[in-house]
C-alpha cells in the first residue's frame, strides 16, 4: 500500500504542478492580452489628442502664414511685411523707441528675432565711452539667457538678436515669449547702454 500511495502522491504532485504551469500560461496570455489592448487604447488616446489639439496653438509647418497668425494673436496687428519672409514691427517702448523684425529661414528652419534702429557706435560720445559701450554689451551678453547683442562692424549698429529653430514646429507661447522677451530686455537695457556710450558707467 505504501507503494502505491506513493506512486499517487508523486502523480497527483505531477498533475499539480502541471496545472498550475498551465495556469501560469494562461495567465501570462491574459496579462499580455490586456497589457496589448491598454497600449492600443492608449495609442489611440493619444492620437486623438493630437487630432484634436488646437492647431492655432501649434504649427508643426511654420510659415509666413502662421507667423502673421501669431504676430496678431500676440497684439502685434501693425507688422509690417518687408518681402518674402519677413516683418517688422515699429516698437514704442518706455525708455526708447526701435523696431523688431520676425524674419522666416525655411532652408535652415530658423525664425529670427531681431531688435534694429536701437543703438549704434556714433552715439558714443569719445573712443573711451565707446570702449566702456562695447564692455557693457559684453557684460549684459553674459547676464542673458535668452538673446545677444551683436555690434556691425560695418555700419556700427548694435542690435539684439534672438534664433529659434523649428525643425519639429512652433507653438505660440514660444513665438510670443521670445517676442516680448526681446522687446522687453532691448527697452530695459537701453538707458544703461545709453549712459555707456556718453561715458557715464552705469
Amino acid at each position: 500500500m505504501s507503494g502505491r500511495t506513493g506512486c499517487r502522491a508523486a502523480l497527483l504532485a505531477a498533475l499539480v504542478s502541471l496545472s498550475t504551469g498551465c495556469a501560469t500560461a494562461k495567465l501570462l496570455r491574459l496579462e499580455n492580452e490586456v497589457l496589448k489592448k491598454r497600449t492600443e487604447a492608449l495609442e489611440a488616446s493619444l492620437a486623438t489628442c493630437q487630432a484634436d489639439a488646437p492647431s492655432k496653438d501649434y504649427a508643426t509647418t511654420v510659415d509666413m502664414e502662421v507667423l502673421a497668425g501669431f504676430l496678431v494673436r500676440s497684439g502685434y496687428t501693425n507688422a509690417e511685411p518687408g518681402g518674402d519672409t519677413l516683418y517688422t514691427i515699429p516698437i514704442d517702448g518706455r525708455n526708447t523707441q526701435f523696431r523688431v523684425s520676425v524674419q522666416l529661414f525655411p532652408r535652415e528652419n530658423v525664425v529670427y528675432f531681431a531688435v534694429h534702429d536701437y543703438l549704434t557706435l556714433e552715439d558714443a560720445a569719445s573712443s573711451q565711452s565707446m570702449v566702456l559701450l562695447l564692455t557693457q554689451l559684453a557684460t549684459m551678453n553674459y547676464e542673458l539667457l535668452l538673446g545677444k547683442f551683436q555690434l556691425n562692424p560695418r555700419s556700427g549698429d548694435i542690435s539684439l538678436s534672438v534664433e529659434v529653430q523649428v525643425d519639429d514646429g512652433l507653438g505660440f507661447r514660444t513665438f510670443d515669449a521670445v517676442l516680448n522677451h526681446i522687446i522687453f530686455t532691448a527697452d530695459q537695457r537701453h538707458p544703461d547702454l545709453l549712459r555707456a556710450a556718453r561715458g557715464r558707467g552705469i
